[in-house]
């Protein structure tokens, strides 16, 4: 995981995060201004669930998916969203895509704004594994076509 200071009306992050080694944490309270996002390590997702521009995606998500999500590390976005984390336990490559739904994917080439108050790196352990319904759901959307 990675976690970095990215301008708040804006979202672009101050330096070009990719260059951060893992495991690399801003320390300290975020500054006015700014916010705190966070990138996934390779093997975990965030699943970014939108409610926003006309579209309500939990409406396209099926209710067993959306069960399971809950029961993962998650947390609300500034848009009445959700953020989930997720270890994903497919085989498949996903992408850093958008669905065009109303939820879209961010692997470790991507990052969210993190809306919690706490570091990451303490609710790591809440950050659940994909079950095979999950992992379906995951790599129909987000996978690599062929």
């Amino acid at each position: 995981m990675r976690t970095f200071l990215c301008k708040a009306d804006s979202k672009r992050p101050l330096m070009h995060w990719t260059m951060l080694k893992e495991d690399s944490y801003f320390e300290g309270p975020v500054p006015e201004g700014y916010r705190l996002c966070a990138s996934p390590s390779k093997g975990y997702v965030i699943l970014d669930v939108d409610r926003h521009d006309g579209k309500d995606g939990f409406e396209n998500i099926p209710i067993k998916i959306i069960d399971e999500l809950e029961q993962t590390f998650h947390y609300p976005t500034k848009n009445n969203g959700v953020h989930y984390w997720l270890r994903y336990s497919g085989s498949k490559p996903l992408g850093n895509k958008t669905s065009g739904q109303g939820y879209d994917l961010r692997t470790e080439k991507g990052y969210v704004c993190y809306y919690m108050n706490d570091d990451i790196r303490d609710n790591l352990h809440l950050i659940k594994e994909t079950s095979p319904e999950l992992n379906k759901f995951l790599e129909t959307w987000f996978s690599y076509k062929d």
